[in-house]
C-alpha cells in the first residue's frame, strides 16, 4: 500500500523550473543565445500596427490561418521552434493550462516550425 501512494505522489510532483535567460527577452532588433546576441531578422511586431500576412496552417483543422485578418481581436501569440523540446512543451503547456485565467477575448495561439502533425 505505501508502495502505491509513492508511485501516485511521485507522479503528481512538479517538474523542476527550467532555468531561463530573462535579459533575452527584452523587445528589439537582438536577442541572447547561450550569452552570445544574435541580430533578429525583419521588422518587430508593434502595438497598434496590423500584424504581416504569413501562411499558417491550424493543426487542428487542416485549415489555413492568416494573423492579419484577426483585426480587432487580441492574440496572444507563444512563439516555439518545435513543441518537441522540453523548453517549448513546458511554455506550451503553461499558456494553455494558465491562460484560462485570461479573458475569453484573448485568443491564445501557439506557432511553431513544425508540421501540423508534430
Amino acid at each position: 500500500m505505501a508502495f502505491v501512494m509513492f508511485l501516485v505522489l511521485g507522479c503528481t510532483t512538479t517538474q523542476p523550473k527550467i532555468p531561463m535567460d530573462w535579459a533575452s527577452v527584452q523587445p528589439g532588433e537582438q536577442v541572447n543565445l547561450r550569452g552570445k546576441s544574435v541580430k533578429l531578422l525583419g521588422l518587430p511586431i508593434a502595438l497598434g500596427k496590423p500584424l504581416p500576412s504569413v501562411e499558417l496552417v491550424d493543426a487542428m483543422t487542416m485549415n489555413e490561418v492568416d494573423l492579419s485578418k484577426e483585426k480587432g481581436s487580441v492574440l496572444l501569440l507563444s512563439l516555439v521552434p518545435s513543441i518537441d523540446t522540453r523548453v517549448c512543451e513546458e511554455q506550451t503547456h503553461y499558456l494553455g493550462e494558465k491562460g484560462n485565467r485570461l479573458p475569453q477575448s484573448v485568443k491564445r495561439i501557439t506557432i511553431s516550425r513544425d508540421t501540423p502533425f508534430a
